[in-house]
């Protein structure tokens, strides 16, 4: 009879218990979906850190987006498409089509009513920071790019912000699979000499120390004419550095889209410089003219930019 008893309170307390959890379940469900925990969890689910140490949030996928300078530009309308509804500047990729162009003016863009303007370090643009976020503005700035891994990291935090995370690791992937290209190329030819790059136009050499174009050079596997004559201090090399590296190859940024591009005229004004004629890649027919978008375009182009330069070099 006592043994009964004590497996009657037993099955009770078990019941009463299994209540209880359940009750308790259903409140947590409650609290979760509303309230300040609903709000906190639903809300700040986008966010980076961007290039002023500021953590930027957004609490809802942003669809009205504002870009300021050309390589965010390329990098907004890549990963969100119809959502950027201007930018200041031209894409470097014309198949980045974005209707609007906008001045780089604070209250131009606040009548956008953007959700989000990210912006492209340099000197005009990053003083439109603060005067947007007082208005109320959320901003992101993007520091430019030294390293192809920071081209990598930038794409995916933007990615994240804007909520097009599969699409930034889908631009990386694009990226990647260039840069392992290359590899195969310089695998290819790993017992050439290994020969001196010049990236050279009217601006002048480029590829200094921390930059972009000096660690691209790298990912190709030669030596950085720009380097090797010693440019540190501008950002430009001048023909005198050009002449002093005396490059087996000359890469020509040039924007093959503009309208008064001309590659014939171009190519002339390489192999008919006397000041030129005595360099390796003059005499050997080695000047290759190589898009902007590719080359210059702060984003994830530019793996494409690195194999293209691999496929110059590593040409037979």
């Amino acid at each position: 009879m006592q043994l009964r008893r004590l497996m009657i309170v037993l099955a009770i307390c078990i019941v009463g218990l299994v209540v209880a959890a359940f009750g308790m379940y259903r409140s947590w469900q409650n609290f979760t979906s509303g309230g300040l925990f609903g709000i906190l969890s639903s809300h700040g689910h986008y966010m980076m850190v961007d290039g002023t140490s500021t953590t930027v949030t957004l609490d809802h996928k942003a669809e009205r987006i504002v870009a300021v300078g050309p390589n965010v530009a390329d990098l907004v309308s890549e990963l969100a498409g119809d959502s950027v509804v201007a930018t200041t500047a031209a894409p470097y990729q014309v198949t980045n089509t974005v209707k609007q162009r906008v001045a780089p003016d604070v209250n131009a863009i606040v009548a956008l009513k953007p959700d989000i303007v990210i912006i492209e370090d340099g000197a005009e643009s990053i003083e439109l920071v603060s005067p947007l976020r007082e208005k109320g503005v959320k901003v992101a700035l993007l520091r430019e790019p030294a390293t192809v891994k920071d081209v990598e990291d930038q794409t995916r935090n933007v990615g994240k912000l804007l909520g097009r995370e599969s699409k930034a690791d889908s631009l990386i992937a694009t990226m990647m699979n260039y840069i392992r290209d290359t590899e195969s190329l310089r695998f290819a030819h790993r017992d050439d000499p290994k020969q001196t790059v010049a990236v050279y136009n009217e601006n002048g050499l480029y590829g200094k120390p921390k930059t972009l174009i000096a660690d691209m050079l790298t990912y190709v596997g030669v030596d950085n004419a720009a380097a090797k004559s010693g440019v540190k201090q501008s950002n430009f090399g001048t023909k005198a550095d050009l002449i002093k590296a005396d490059p087996d190859v000359i890469i020509v940024p040039m924007d093959i889209h503009a309208p008064d591009y001309n590659r014939d005229a171009i190519y002339a004004n390489y192999y008919n410089d006397p000041v030129l004629a005595n360099l390796k890649a003059i005499k050997n027919k080695k000047v290759a003219i190589v898009s902007t978008d590719g080359l210059l375009a702060k984003s994830y182009h530019i793996g494409r930019g690195i194999y293209t330069i691999a496929q110059v070099v590593y040409a037979r």
